[in-house]
C-alpha cells in the first residue's frame, strides 16, 4: 500500500505542473495538501510517505526545469543553499544553476527512505536517497517544518543548508 500511495503523488505532481495556472489567487496544490495529509499520520511510516512524495516532486521539477515547483519542495534554509551557488536573487531564477550542477537529471531515480529522529529524538527526519548510475548523489533530507509541511532541509549538490 505504501508504494502505491508513493507512486500515485508523482504523476499527479505531473499533471498539476502541465496545467497553466491564470496567475490569480494562489490556492494550495492537491500534491501539497496530499503530503499534509499523509504526514498527519503518526509515526514513521508517515514520514516516509511524505518524504518520498517530496523527494518525487523535487526530481519531476528538476527533470521538468520548474524552479517555482523544486524551490516549493525545500525550506528556506535550502533555497539558500541553491541561491548561493547562482548569481540570481531567488531560488527559482537559481534553481536552473542547481540542476545545471548535478548529473543528467534523466538519470535520477527515488532510492531508500530512512526516518530517524534529530539529536533529541522529538523531530522525525527523513533521507531519500537518490540514485544515479554514474555519480553517487547522495541523499536529500526531509523534515516536517513548523508549518506542519514536509520540506527539503538538505539537497545533494549544496553545502549543508537548512535545519
Amino acid at each position: 500500500m505504501r508504494r502505491t500511495l508513493m507512486c500515485a503523488a508523482l504523476p499527479l505532481f505531473l499533471a498539476l505542473t502541465a496545467c497553466g495556472g491564470d496567475g490569480g489567487e494562489t490556492a494550495e496544490s492537491p500534491v501539497e495538501e496530499s503530503v499534509e495529509e499523509v504526514a498527519a499520520g503518526a509515526g514513521e511510516d508517515a514520514a516516509a510517505v511524505a518524504a518520498q512524495a517530496v523527494a518525487e516532486g523535487f526530481v519531476a521539477s528538476l527533470a521538468a526545469g520548474d524552479g517555482e515547483a523544486g524551490c516549493a519542495f525545500t525550506d528556506e534554509g535550502a533555497q539558500a543553499a541553491i541561491v548561493a551557488q547562482s548569481e540570481a536573487e531567488d531560488c527559482a531564477e537559481a534553481f536552473p544553476d542547481y540542476a545545471a550542477g548535478l548529473p543528467d537529471i534523466e538519470g535520477i531515480e527515488i532510492g531508500e527512505v530512512t526516518v530517524s529522529t534529530d539529536l533529541d529524538g522529538e523531530t522525525l527526519i527523513a533521507n531519500v536517497e537518490l540514485v544515479h548510475p554514474d555519480e553517487d548523489l547522495g541523499a536529500l533530507e526531509v523534515r516536517e517544518g513548523t508549518d506542519g509541511e514536509w520540506r527539503a532541509t538538505r539537497l545533494p549538490g549544496t553545502t549543508l543548508g537548512g535545519a
